[in-house]
């Protein structure tokens, strides 16, 4: 979706707002789509079960539709107030990956004991927490070209390490998942809650249409704001 975004962005004012939201969007349903598969697999054995663990894919539901509303609406006040719009978008990207982070983190850094699955996936977590943190420092701090501005336009630019370790940081994610789940699988199934379709296939394509509306909205008002500035001239 990025590189859709990316390549029919010029096409006009109206479409790269528009490529942009879909890009939004497709970011804020992977952070569901973590959150789902982080609920399978990845809460600590002490967590499984819990009330926290019950609602934690309900509030990723909600974490994404948040996400994709206060991403997309950012890109209004960027001409005006561009340090609004950076904060409102570095914030609807980061809170979901934080919230859905929590079992790692608990498990990586807090957890002590018998229950706290430690196990050999582990350093995949922990390459893949290094490798988010720097594709968001990357993205909110635009460095190296702050530094040396016009230096870094073709290679080395911020937003080209911003995918390049974004795509590292999910190979680290898929990996450790799938370690997890091999891994736990015995544990799990005799332990862990019963996949539903509402814990799963649903809480995805609700959040998809509830995003795919917002981003509906937003778009048709990119073109009803000028209809309404002729009226009042």
């Amino acid at each position: 979706m990025s590189t859709c975004a990316h390549t029919f962005s010029v096409m006009s004012t109206q479409a790269r707002h528009i490529c942009f939201f879909l890009d939004y969007g497709a970011l804020s349903m992977y952070s569901l789509g973590s959150a789902i598969a982080y609920s399978a697999y990845i809460f600590p054995d002490r967590w499984v079960n819990s009330t926290f663990h019950l609602w934690f894919v309900s509030w990723a539901v909600f974490n994404t539709i948040i996400s994709t509303g206060m991403s997309c609406y950012s890109r209004f006040p960027e001409e005006a107030r561009p340090r609004l719009s950076k904060v409102l978008r570095v914030t609807a990207f980061a809170y979901p990956y934080l919230f859905d982070s929590i079992p790692v983190f608990y498990r990586v850094f807090f957890c002590s004991g018998n229950d706290c699955t430690h196990n050999a996936t582990i350093t995949m977590h922990i390459w893949h927490s290094i490798f988010a943190f720097l594709t968001g420092f990357l993205f909110a701090t635009h460095l190296p070209e702050r530094l040396a501005p016009g230096r870094f336009d073709y290679v080395g630019h911020s937003h080209q390490l911003f995918h390049v370790f974004g795509v590292m940081g999910t190979y680290f994610q898929i990996e450790a998942l799938m370690m997890d789940m091999n891994l736990r699988k015995t544990w799990l199934l005799a332990h862990g809650p019963v996949p539903t379709l509402s814990g799963t296939l649903g809480a995805f394509f609700s959040a998809m249409a509830t995003s795919l509306l917002l981003i509906a909205v937003f778009s048709w008002s990119l073109y009803w704001k000028p209809k309404e500035q002729e009226k009042r001239k």
